[in-house]
């Protein structure tokens, strides 16, 4: 069986930035948009990334004093240097995490038209298909499971979930909303961050990449299960465009 890999500090996966076309459905009329275009703007598009990460676990183990090996027996504790660290789980239990940027216009549309084809809205001339513009910036994880650990985290949120700006200043997180009741579809945890800084966007358009940054640990642990997220994700405002206009 393969061992714990540690480290000395924290440690994410990464993900490969690949580029989109020019003319995706996303640039057509959202009343021409089809299911198959809906689908796609909701799960493969600037607006969405998907997320493979690795579970991390602060650890503090101690090295023996016999044999020099680190170890996590509380056996014989006394005169031994801790050795603290981060637990990386492997494997197949690997969780996924789908991290969407949910204040674009484009992908709130795309919500609506999905929501009213799941509803079999149909027959008659039916409304177009509209979104109002989010105050705020809005990146959503999906999940139950993500919405477990960060809803009842260990740790203060605005401490740990923020963007990273391409300028290299970053942007706190204003507030967390859980969208779990029956009208939630999907089931996702928002993070809400402002627009405006000083009278001035907070984001450039133009930026090459936004990184989203999100940890938490679950106060109450349950076995099997996963019990920390820690995600860095990587969005790019400069392809996030409708008819070459920003769209975030």
């Amino acid at each position: 069986m393969p061992q714990p890999t540690f480290i000395s500090r924290f440690a994410i996966a990464a993900i490969l930035a690949l580029p989109f076309p020019a003319n995706g459905p996303w640039d057509k009329p959202a009343d021409q948009w089809t299911a198959a275009d809906a689908n796609k703007i909701l799960e493969d598009s600037p607006w969405t990334s998907s997320k493979i990460t690795i579970e991390a676990k602060f650890t503090q183990k101690h090295t023996e004093p016999l044999t020099g090996l680190i170890s996590d027996s509380d056996v014989n504790l006394n005169n031994t240097n801790n050795v603290r660290g981060v637990q990386l789980s492997k494997g197949s239990s690997t969780p996924s995490y789908f991290v969407k940027w949910m204040s674009a216009k484009t992908m709130r549309l795309a919500l609506e038209k999905m929501h009213r084809m799941r509803s079999n809205v149909a027959g008659g001339a039916q409304p177009p298909l509209n979104a109002k513009e989010s105050p705020d910036y809005v990146i959503a994880i999906e999940g139950d499971e993500p919405m477990r650990i960060l809803q009842n985290a260990k740790e203060d949120l605005h401490d740990t979930v923020f963007l990273e700006l391409d300028n290299g200043f970053t942007l706190d997180l204003a507030n967390v909303q859980f969208l779990d009741g029956a009208d939630a579809d999907p089931l996702r945890t928002e993070f809400h961050f402002p627009r405006q800084v000083e009278d001035k966007p907070a984001i450039d358009p133009d930026s090459e990449k936004v990184i989203f940054h999100c940890r938490g640990t679950a106060k109450k642990e349950m076995p099997g299960r996963s019990n920390a997220i820690a995600i860095r994700v990587e969005f790019h405002p400069k392809e996030m465009r409708v008819q070459n206009l920003p769209d975030l």
